[in-house]
């Protein structure tokens, strides 16, 4: 009901209506009206207001969209009363008066006085105008390349007098030709050996250089399609794929912050990748795997490793704020995996709608709905359906029987346990969360279990000395009890086989997500509103899992082949791998912070056909690397004409060279020095995050602590003194020298040549060799002196032609 004051003020107000109105369209045609309205009325409506009061929703019946629904009011009366500021219900909740409005906080003095003023000089208010909210995502932003679907564009009709090996080449000397460039001669064969043992396997060969005639343009290239085909055959080939898919998911051995405690079970998810792409296990399947293999294969042990995904977050155990340090770690995640599989920098929008791209704060949240029941676990059931569904009945059984028996001892030992607790014990965190981690599992709601697991880390409890904890009555019942509880071993199931270090839900049902300091209700699970607007549809699945569906319902979209992003993501990342930059040279955004593609219709067709070889990455490898595109030169030199045009080689020209990462150099000196069969590849070597290795990392290895989709390639000169004067690298040239200590000058140069730079010594590297040994300052006068021939082979193991892919 409408107070009777608010009426009184409707009549007046309709009474003078007349001479209002009139005032209003004659004040409207001022500059100073204008402004009032244009500078503080118009904004302030549609920024804050009409979201609440507009066209689709009319909180208290009232709309704010043009001054007939401001002068008809709400279910309080009318908004404003133009010539009276005071008056007016809208003024007092601006002012924080009667009601407090908006929700978010009061506005600024300026704008609430400039909103008095425009009411005093009698609301002017355009002619027809009718406020619309500013669309949050645009026409413009649906345009966007990446939003739109993949095509599948038609090859370009040209051969280039036959450089064209397959339709890549069409495609990239096309946009060649219409930049007035020319692609480059192909490389030697010995050139092309070594850059493909290096991108496939990570490794120099260990095999001749190719023959003269393998290296004659006119021969059959049998020899370069079946060198693929072996290199993609080769274990080797998963251990040096798996190290791009580990910056991505920043895997680590440790925890990361300033304990940075040892992950003992990471390496699980480790060889779990690298057996992967040895299987070209199809893409899309791996990633089903690593969100959601709980839920879509239960009792494969491969695919819950593959949910160790969900586990790579930074953690400090000693954390007393459990509930911050969550919320940080299911963001963490929901930013990750939006970089990973959709190339999406969804981080800014965890706070407001990103400022550049159409991501909404709440597709953040939405996102992270997904993830919101995640269980951290280490002792997750590998069993199928049918195993689950046998073990859970007969657990029911017991429990049923059992219920008063355990319900005592947990009042009895729980209190004497925790009040012994060791470590950081458990009286450091708030009483909430000690009320959490008290209570049985069966009473804490999801939200809880998930903070008193967590909790559940920092302390030890010590079960065994319970009778020490108790008096002798409360122990002499404890064990009545447990003797009573022993003869229903009969009725409790086998354990079931279990895996550490994995991620599953806490339940059938999810705490809600929220947006934070806002009120509103819990979000949906939801994708990016720009490709879907709508809630997600959670799959159902079956009711022993004691999961949600949600990840699986989320890895279903992500790998449907729909989805205008994964394709393109993957495709574009196996493309940066090979040619140093992608085909969109941020792999990790491809938002309007980053750069759009430089061959659309190329990265369009490959990402198709990528998806048509059964989302295959070994065919994937084979098409790019056949392509005449990626077999040129890198040594063409540039010309004026290229240096104006395209001085980034962004239209492909050549080959760019390459400095090796650290994991190769490592890698290429251990197969230098014949140690590799003893001494394993950089890609099992621990990852500690506050101590990385200091070889990996002066050549740019990362932290690991963000995902990280391409890392950094510098020159810098504590490589070029770890190099010189790190004992790891001396001691490999030893090993090396030791290898031909009896042999000639010559006899080395002609024998290391081919194994370190895959490629026959000239007559000038044997006389700069000779030059070298001669010049050598050393007490022996010895031609044949170790000493020299350790310093050469440790030159040779310093040089660029050693650590560059050219």
């Amino acid at each position: 009901m409408i107070p009777t004051f608010l009426l009184q003020r409707f009549s007046i107000l309709l009474a003078g209506a007349g001479i209002v109105l009139g005032t209003a369209v004659a004040e409207a045609s001022t500059p100073a009206a204008r402004d009032l309205f244009e500078i503080h009325v118009r904004p302030t409506l549609i920024q804050h207001c009409i979201q609440c009061h507009g066209e689709t929703e009319q909180e208290g019946g009232l709309q704010l969209t043009s001054l007939d629904a401001l002068l008809k009011g709400g279910d309080s009366g009318p908004a404003i009363v133009p010539g009276n500021a005071d008056e007016s219900l809208i003024l007092e909740a601006l002012r924080f008066e009667s009601f407090e409005m908006p929700p978010a906080g009061q506005l600024k003095d300026p704008v609430v006085e400039g909103f008095a003023n425009w009411i005093s000089a009698g609301a002017p208010w355009p002619e027809g105008l009718i406020l619309e909210p500013t669309p949050v995502i645009t026409e413009d932003d649906r345009e966007w390349w990446c939003y739109q679907p993949i095509a599948d564009p038609v090859v370009p009709d040209i051969d280039h007098n036959g450089w064209c090996r397959n339709e890549i080449d069409r495609f990239v000397v096309h946009r060649l030709t219409q930049e007035s460039l020319q692609p480059a001669e192909e490389a030697s064969a010995s050139q092309l050996a070594r850059r493909l043992h290096f991108a496939l396997t990570g490794l120099p060969p260990t095999c001749p250089p190719p023959t003269s005639g393998e290296d004659d343009a006119n021969s059959p290239d049998e020899w370069y399609e079946a060198k693929i085909d072996e290199l993609l055959s080769s274990p080797a080939y998963g251990e040096h794929q798996a190290r791009f898919w580990l910056d991505l998911v920043r895997y680590a051995d440790s925890d990361g912050y300033n304990a940075d405690h040892a992950r003992p079970h990471a390496h699980l998810f480790r060889d779990y990748v690298i057996r992967s792409f040895n299987d070209d296990k199809p893409y899309d399947r791996f990633v089903c795997e690593q969100l959601a293999g709980d839920e879509i294969d239960p009792g494969n042990r491969d695919a819950l490793i593959g949910t160790m995904y969900l586990r790579h977050w930074i953690y400090e155990w000693n954390q007393r704020d459990v509930e911050g340090q969550w919320q940080e770690i299911i963001s963490d995640i929901t930013e990750t995996t939006a970089d990973v599989f959709l190339a999406q920098g969804l981080k800014c929008a965890r706070c407001h709608d990103h400022k550049f791209d159409p991501l909404l704060q709440r597709d953040f949240f939405a996102l992270k709905a997904f993830f919101t029941p995640l269980l951290p676990r280490e002792d997750f059931p590998v069993a199928d359906i049918d195993a689950r569904t046998k073990h859970q009945d007969q657990l029911a059984k017991w429990e049923a029987a059992t219920e008063s028996l355990r319900d005592r001892l947990h009042e009895i030992e729980t209190p004497a346990l925790l009040a012994h607790a060791t470590r950081e014990g458990v009286d450091k965190f708030t009483q909430e969360i000690q009320s959490m981690i008290a209570c049985r599992q069966c009473d804490r709601s999801e939200y809880e279990h998930q903070i008193a697991s967590l909790a559940s880390n920092q302390f030890d409890l010590h079960p065994d000395k319970l009778p020490e904890y108790l008096d002798s009555e409360t122990e002499t019942e404890r064990q009545h009890l447990r003797k009573q509880l022993a003869q229903f071993d009969h009725l409790k199931p086998k354990p079931l086989p279990t895996l550490p270090f994995v991620a599953g839900d806490v339940g059938p049902h999810s705490p809600p997500t929220l947006i934070p300091d806002q009120d509103t209700s819990p979000i949906d699970p939801g994708y990016p509103t720009i490709l879907d607007p709508e809630p997600a549809e959670i799959l159902p699945i079956p009711a022993v899992l004691q999961s949600t569906g949600r990840r699986s319902t989320l890895a279903k979209w992500i790998t449907d082949s729909n989805n205008p992003l994964t394709a393109r993501v993957i495709v574009n990342r196996l493309w940066q791998q090979h040619f140093g930059r992608g085909l969109t040279e941020t792999a990790s955004d491809f938002g309007r912070l980053g750069t759009p593609p430089s061959h659309p219709e190329l990265l369009d067709w490959l990402a198709t056909r990528f998806m048509e070889d059964g989302w295959s990455l070994k065919k994937l490898h084979r098409r790019i690397l056949i392509s005449a595109t990626y077999r040129q030169s890198s040594t063409r030199p540039m010309d004026e004409q290229i240096a104006e045009v395209d001085p980034q080689n962004v239209w492909l020209w050549r080959m760019t060279p390459r400095r090796l990462s650290g994991e190769e150099i490592h890698d290429a000196m251990l197969v230098a020095s014949r140690e590799m069969a003893t001494d394993k590849r950089a890609i099992y070597k621990k990852v500690k995050r506050n101590k990385l290795d200091p070889l990996l990392a002066a050549f740019d290895f990362p932290d690991r602590v963000r995902s990280q989709g391409k890392r950094h390639r510098t020159t810098t000169s504590p490589q070029a003194l770890l190099l010189m004067n790190n004992s790891w690298m001396h001691d490999r040239a030893k090993r090396l020298a030791k290898e031909f200590a009896e042999d000639s000058v010559d006899e080395l140069v002609d024998q290391v040549h081919p194994r370190l730079f895959h490629r026959t010594a000239t007559e000038w590297d044997r006389e700069r060799a000779a030059g070298f040994i001669s010049a050598y300052p050393s007490e022996s006068d010895d031609a044949n002196d170790q000493e020299a021939k350790t310093a050469l082979l440790h030159a040779y193991l310093c040089s660029s032609e050693m650590i560059y892919v050219d």
